[in-house]
């Protein structure tokens, strides 16, 4: 039963990706292959690697169906699988760097990502420079030197929501021989069309919006041509590799993400729309309302939301208020994750070294899958008790 996924909509793909019933006895979802060993026929074929499988780390019909999905999703050559989204990060930006080289990252980078480069990449030799996410192509070019080989893009930026001009800043790097990575957890093959933004390497925590119900640790990493082959080469020289079971849950979240991002970016939108005209609120981080900065770049960029966005409370609202509002949602758990079919709310931190940030107690709502209306109810209760707390 052949399909033309390559050129199907991103929401049929992810129905449709690596579904192959009749090549497994009419099985409508891939076995899940626990396995370490893989048996040959013998000797001879086991001393020649005959075969399409060698070795259960290396690849099992359960894990090459989920590789083989995401890049299908994203029309990139390959795709490797981690067991974590902060992994993930570390394999796109190990698997085309050696010592001596130069990268850059922006200063609102996801934090366990920014401790990698800050604290490992020194020590594998490579130089680490640090550049404000806002800055345009002419201003970042004065940070390219000789040796600068990747150039890391998160956009929307983590905790923050800065947006970055992707295809100017891609431009650049290219004009400098110098390979475009992006963290694209927050936009998804589904609403960011990495390929037609001539981005070389796209990382994704599919614990998020592919795996989707808060209950898989996974990464990707996916590529083109000879990048692919050095990504993937340093996956298999450094045993990274997912467990059978998490490669089938994420596949099954993968066959309902297109609706559940739907329903996500429509809550996370209205609770956006609610926030933003409450009086404790100075300042709305979601970058496709119209008063974010940087909505003509997500608006020229990207195909929609995802349910995430930050905004920042009053700093002259103590934090005994905020925990009043927060600790007593009926509808939104204290968490840090988010793409799951649940609500969230989390404080964060401005984790910025260059950046100016604003003041205030930042707030990072992850909008679910429940009803709209019970959802704003609950944040109009919670506003209350803020309010009653602070008077």
């Amino acid at each position: 039963m052949a399909k033309k996924i390559h050129n199907a909509h991103p929401a049929t793909k992810v129905v449709h990706a690596s579904v192959h019933p009749l090549d497994q006895e009419g099985m409508a979802n891939i076995p899940v292959y626990h396995t370490s060993t893989v048996m040959k026929a013998n000797l001879d074929d086991y001393r020649n690697g005959r075969g399409t499988y060698d070795y259960g780390r290396v690849g099992t019909p359960t894990s090459v169906a989920t590789e083989t999905a995401v890049a299908d999703l994203y029309r990139m050559d390959d795709c490797v699988a981690t067991p974590s989204g902060l992994s993930a990060i570390c394999l796109g930006i190990s698997g085309v760097l050696k010592a001596g080289d130069h990268a850059l990252f922006p200063d609102s980078m996801y934090g366990s990502g920014r401790r990698f480069i800050d604290k490992i990449l020194p020590k594998m030799g490579v130089h680490v420079g640090i550049y404000d996410p806002c800055l345009t192509a002419g201003e970042l070019k004065l940070l390219f030197t000789e040796n600068t080989r990747l150039l890391y893009l998160e956009s929307p930026g983590s905790l923050t929501f800065e947006m970055q001009d992707i295809p100017a800043l891609t431009q650049l790097a290219h004009q400098h021989d110098c390979l475009v990575a992006i963290d694209n957890t927050w936009g998804t093959a589904l609403y960011f069309d990495a390929p037609r933004h001539d981005i070389d390497i796209v990382i994704e925590a599919g614990t998020k919006y592919i795996s989707g119900h808060s209950d898989v640790s996974m990464g990707f990493v996916i590529s083109n041509g000879d990048t692919a082959t050095s990504i993937r080469n340093y996956a298999h020289n450094t045993g990274i590799c997912v467990a059978p079971d998490e490669h089938y849950l994420a596949m099954r979240g993968m066959r309902t993400m297109a609706i559940r991002l739907r329903q996500s970016e429509e809550n996370g939108l209205a609770l956006a729309q609610w926030l933003e005209q409450q009086p404790e609120v100075i300042q709305m981080l979601h970058p496709a309302l119209p008063s974010h900065p940087g909505h003509h770049h997500w608006q020229r960029d990207f195909t929609g939301s995802c349910g995430l966005f930050g905004f920042v409370i009053d700093p002259n609202i103590p934090v005994t208020a905020i925990d009043a509002m927060a600790d007593g949602l009926d509808w939104f758990g204290i968490g840090a994750s988010w793409g799951g079919h649940e609500s969230l709310i989390s404080q964060g931190n401005f984790k910025r070294t260059i950046t100016d940030i604003p003041q205030g107690t930042l707030l990072r709502i992850y909008a679910g899958l429940e009803n709209k209306t019970d959802l704003l109810n609950d944040l109009q209760a919670g506003f209350d008790r803020m309010r009653g707390a602070n008077s």
